[in-house]
């Protein structure tokens, strides 16, 4: 299923130059009327106007989505996904919560994707549901996806206990269904991936071992989340895995265990045949930080390769603003 990516048009994303004064925009009214124009182009531009919609606009919104066609409605989602990863102040929750019944799968997963950073606890509920329920395997992958966030809030006693076991059961159903569509099975093993319990670290070495490459593969996913050191030198195993894939997912899980034994070998795969690979083990190091890492990416610095001086510097970049974040007390 091909997802929209919305337009382009070299506009800036932050508050404009003048006096440091947001750009102003239509109202919400005039801004639905021209999405309704599916003569015209999408006004990405004036989209900010739909931020934190009242419940007037909400409405309208609901209204227009039964007038316009599934591709504008998917090129309105992207567009919004778009904006709201450029300015974490702009708010659309609330339009894409109304997305989540949208009758065209698309654009489900587009709302979905779009709602990845929310912690709303009705969401939890709203996504196990999707999980168990939708009628494409597509969108209850991407529900499954939507819950890691939960899990690892359920870790941190950030979700109603009964809420959290919701959230947990309904994706240890998914993996126990045989019938059910790998790429479901996959998305909810890496989400639960994030739970300590030993259940849960024995449905990762159970599908690691089994015959599903997709399945393996999301247990790889899975052991980096779930944060356990006892998963490194089977991650280090995979480095010298067939699929590039699997690699460069255990070269990623690997930099989330914030091992820093862990360095040395992901070194090696520096030297591995694809640049996907490569670039995994280099943001690995960086995630894993300390003196031998910093070392390796001030090298890499120098590499005549771009793409590996590019991750390396930032690499370097992400490690000075989380260093600064750590120092400001800043989350």
């Amino acid at each position: 299923m091909s997802l929209p990516e919305p337009p382009d048009d070299g506009l800036p994303f932050g508050p404009g130059d003048d006096a440091g004064a947001p750009p102003a925009h239509p109202p919400p009214a005039e801004v639905l009327a021209a999405v309704a124009d599916e003569s015209a182009a999408l006004p990405f531009a004036d989209l900010p106007a739909l931020s934190a919609p009242d419940d007037a606009t909400v409405g309208q919104v609901i209204a227009l989505w039964g007038r316009v066609a599934a591709g504008r409605r998917r090129d309105v989602l992207a567009a919004l996904e778009r904006l709201a990863d450029d300015d974490v102040t702009l708010d659309f929750e609330r339009i894409q919560l109304s997305a989540l019944r949208d009758p065209d799968a698309a654009a489900r997963i587009l709302a979905i994707r779009g709602l990845r950073e929310s912690e709303r606890p009705a969401l939890a509920g709203l996504l196990a549901d999707m999980a168990a329920d939708d009628p494409e395997a597509s969108v209850r992958a991407a529900a499954a996806a939507g819950l890691a966030g939960f899990v690892v809030g359920r870790e941190f006693g950030a979700l109603p206990s009964g809420l959290g076991d919701r959230v947990a059961d309904a994706l240890r159903e998914r993996i126990e269904d045989v019938t059910e569509d790998d790429e479901v099975r996959g998305e909810a093993l890496a989400a639960l991936g994030a739970a300590s319990e030993e259940w849960v670290a024995e449905l990762i070495a159970e599908h690691y071992g089994g015959a599903s490459a997709r399945m393996r593969l999301a247990a790889v996913r899975a052991m980096g989340r779930h944060g356990s050191d006892d998963w490194l030198p089977v991650l280090v195993r995979t480095f010298a895995d067939d699929d590039g894939e699997a690699r460069a997912a255990a070269a990623a899980s690997a930099g989330a265990l914030l091992l820093e034994e862990a360095v040395e070998p992901l070194t090696l795969l520096l030297e591995d045949e694809e640049e996907e690979v490569q670039t995994a083990a280099v943001r690995a190091i960086g995630e894993i930080a300390g003196e031998r890492a910093e070392q390796v990416l001030h090298g890499l610095l120098r590499s005549a390769e771009p793409h590996l001086a590019d991750a390396a510097g930032l690499a370097m970049e992400e490690a000075r603003m989380m260093s600064a974040d750590f120092a400001s007390g800043q989350p």
